[in-house]
């Protein structure tokens, strides 16, 4: 039996569905993991004021401050608990399952938009990022919304909603996210494919200039940010080129499910060619190239530009992935629409090789065993030790957890850390100044990266200095060392 397409099974019961499933699935899993990483750094600066919030976004954070403005006013509603500040992220996450299922559905089939809300929310890269207390689930979510809206204004440029709704996702994804520019490119290039007169062309580029004028505020703060980057680089190293494809791999979980895509679209496509000959091709949806669009011509674009200026990685390159599995979902609608049987069982089987290879917050990748660590210290500790923290900003990931009111109190942090003997350091020399500063006191020394002191000359100087009495190491990264001084 068919289902009507505008029926409340399919525009109220089943999103819905999607919407729990995607969010409640990963809500058990909000407190797996410690917070650790860029996690602890977002956390502590939104403590602080408004204006101290955006001087922020002027020097050491790389991106525009919408998102540390929102978890600010949440953490004064709900605290710095870790299932708090991930509660935000994962309803941003969850309420992208919602666009992407209805811009399928809308503009190609029910099945599009299941198989592709299906491949976000089996994706390992979007449930490990839904989960985190950074940006990068608001400008997905962001992402989705403009390309939703984009297409509502494609097919109707009086639509004064679809226009609103494409203007306000813009808007808060450049304030989400820098790279969030790659996505309004991409409309520009895309409002191409659409135009047929010159009038038809001004309407596409309102949004974009308007985009432009609400942004003016911030052009000083990207200037500075892009003498900084100048100056200094960025952390990451330019990607081999066998990186675009693997990225690609990690979108889809593995590459045995990419190539499996490959597969279902290659069948395709010659079941296409078969049909064409034989005069029964109902012709091509314009809105598969807009989509193709949306995420190979950025994709593309910050590959290229990081083979000088690294910024090519799994979180920057997230919200490609919504134009991706949205591209995949549809080339099956378009490559199948003569078979009413093999879009759905095509896409069955994508979902199910994605749900075998998806790996639920794996501890090999961005993974931090800060809490037992920190444990691990605090048995050690005395009346008579100071700790030493390396690298410098370490410091908030450990105070997180070492004790939670030094971390709240963002204003006399400094000096708590100093009262409590903990000393975070950026080199040897700082680390013989805290040490000389505290001659004859136990040292408890954390150091989080092993590759970040490549010679281990601070574990040089104390293994010559001190005796060792204990050390563990905790997965990935930190190693923890209890020295006491040399009996004379």
């Amino acid at each position: 039996m068919r289902i009507d397409k505008n029926s409340k099974l399919l525009n109220f019961y089943i999103p819905l569905f999607l919407l729990l499933a995607g969010f409640f699935w990963k809500i058990f899993y909000i407190g797996y993991r410690d917070i650790c990483l860029d996690e602890p750094f977002m956390i502590f600066n939104a403590q602080k004021s408004i204006g101290e919030i955006l001087k922020i976004s002027t020097s050491y954070e790389p991106n525009p401050p919408l998102f540390m403005l929102l978890i600010h006013y949440w953490i004064k509603l709900f605290g710095v608990g870790s299932f708090s500040v991930r509660f935000l992220p994962l309803v941003f996450n969850a309420f992208t399952v919602l666009f992407i299922y209805f811009t399928g559905k809308r503009f190609f089939s029910f099945w599009t938009g299941l198989v592709a809300s299906g491949l976000f929310i089996f994706s390992s890269l979007h449930f490990l990022y839904g989960l985190n207390t950074r940006t990068y689930s608001l400008v997905s979510l962001e992402t989705a919304a403009s390309l939703y809206f984009f297409l509502c204004y494609a097919d109707n440029l009086k639509d004064r909603k679809a226009f609103a709704g494409l203007i306000i996702s813009n808007l808060l994804l450049v304030y989400s996210h820098y790279f969030g520019w790659f996505v309004i490119l991409s409309q520009v290039i895309s409002s191409f494919i659409y135009t047929r007169n010159l009038k038809m062309f001004f309407r596409f580029m309102i949004p974009p200039f308007i985009t432009i004028i609400g942004f003016i505020p911030m052009i000083p703060t990207v200037i500075k940010q892009f003498i900084i980057k100048t100056d200094h680089g960025t952390w990451l190293k330019p990607p081999n080129p066998s990186e675009y494809l693997n990225q690609l791999h990690r979108f889809l979980n593995s590459g045995k499910v990419f190539w499996m895509i490959a597969i279902v679209i290659g069948v395709g496509i010659i079941f296409t060619l078969i049909m064409a000959f034989q005069k029964r091709w109902k012709g091509f949806n314009i809105n598969v190239l807009a989509l193709l669009l949306w995420w190979i011509m950025p994709y593309s674009i910050m590959f290229l530009v990081s083979l000088k200026v690294p910024m090519f990685n799994n979180s920057y390159n997230l919200f490609n992935s919504i134009g991706l599995y949205l591209f995949i979902s549809a080339m099956i609608n378009f490559l199948y629409q003569k078979n009413k049987y093999f879009e759905p069982a095509s896409g069955l089987v994508i979902l199910i090789f994605m749900c075998v290879y998806m790996r639920i917050l794996p501890n090999n990748f961005a993974y931090r065993e800060v809490s037992k660590s920190v444990n691990f210290v605090k048995n050690a500790e005395n009346e008579n030790s100071i700790i030493i923290l390396y690298p410098f900003w370490s410091d908030l990931q450990f105070t997180y957890y070492y004790n939670r009111e030094i971390f709240t109190d963002h204003q006399n942090f400094k000096e708590l850390m100093k009262k409590n003997g903990i000393y975070n350091v950026w080199n040897i020399t700082e680390t013989k100044q805290a040490i000389k500063a505290n001659s004859k006191k136990r040292v408890i020394y954390v150091q989080d990266g092993q590759m970040l002191d490549p010679k281990s000359n601070i574990f040089k100087f104390l293994d010559s200095a001190y005796v060792k009495r204990d050390s563990a190491f905790f997965p990935q990264t930190t190693r923890v060392c209890i020295y006491d001084p040399k009996s004379e």
